[in-house]
């Protein structure tokens, strides 16, 4: 396997579901049960593209993803050797990144020149307006991101996505919804690779010190809340087409 990471027809970075595969040393129907247990949830959709492989002349499954839907997939893989594959990727989609941005399209004539001029006016003037758009809900997030290695709390969590009920609430909230046991305030299995559990010592004066688990929310876990409670903001994730 030469290359993890190539262009697509579209022009947009990518690898497939049997790249991954196989490095990640992995069985490809179970790569392919991930990516559609993804897939079902509608948020995550536009960043596979479904296709197919051919061999010894039958068709099979395959998909093709991008840096997020990557980024989503391998988020539970484990072992020795994961986190240096995982690492292999995202410097190839790097690498790949800087290679297409170097790519400049050269008009061939005095009319090709106004017409790509005018349309970069265009996307400029585009992508000021979203800028100055989000600008207020960026602004905000990056000031709650930046702590604590970019993870919230519960509470901070239904501040940031703008939910009309605070920590508490949102605690019920997550364990009748089932995705909290219902005994205790922590994430099912199916669930964790949304948050990031860590234990913490809390000291009183003139009281023995003990142990609480503190539960935040990690990036992805906020996006795929803001899809599911329709908060008001999301990690700005763009649509992306990459087929």
């Amino acid at each position: 396997m030469n290359e993890l990471v190539f262009i697509s027809r579209k022009g947009n970075p990518v690898t497939t579901s049997l790249i991954v595969a196989e490095i990640f040393e992995k069985d490809h129907k179970n790569v392919i049960q991930a990516i559609e247990n993804l897939v079902a949830e509608n948020s995550a959709a536009k960043f596979f593209a479904k296709s197919s492989d051919g061999n010894r002349g039958k068709q099979y499954p395959m998909y093709f993803v991008n840096r997020d839907g990557f980024s989503l997939l391998v988020m539970g893989f484990t072992g020795e050797k994961a986190l240096k594959f995982k690492i292999n990727f995202i410097e190839a989609f790097n690498a790949m990144e800087t290679k297409l941005r170097q790519v400049v399209a050269i008009p061939q004539s005095f009319a090709e020149a106004l017409e790509l001029a005018a349309k970069q006016a265009r996307q400029l003037e585009a992508k000021e307006k979203e800028i100055k758009q989000l600008e207020p809900k960026a602004s905000y997030a990056e000031r709650v991101l930046e702590q604590d290695n970019q993870k919230v709390d519960i509470g901070q969590a239904a501040k940031l996505l703008k939910l009309p009920f605070g920590r508490n609430t949102f605690f019920k909230k997550l364990k009748d919804d089932g995705i909290f046991f219902k005994s205790r305030n922590e994430p099912k299995q199916e669930y964790l690779h949304y948050f990031d559990l860590r234990k913490e010592e809390i000291t009183r004066k003139n009281h023995p010190a003990f142990v609480v688990l503190k539960v935040l929310v990690n990036p992805n876990g906020l996006y795929w809340l803001s899809k599911r409670y329709g908060g008001e903001y999301n990690l700005s994730i763009p649509e992306i087409n990459i087929q």
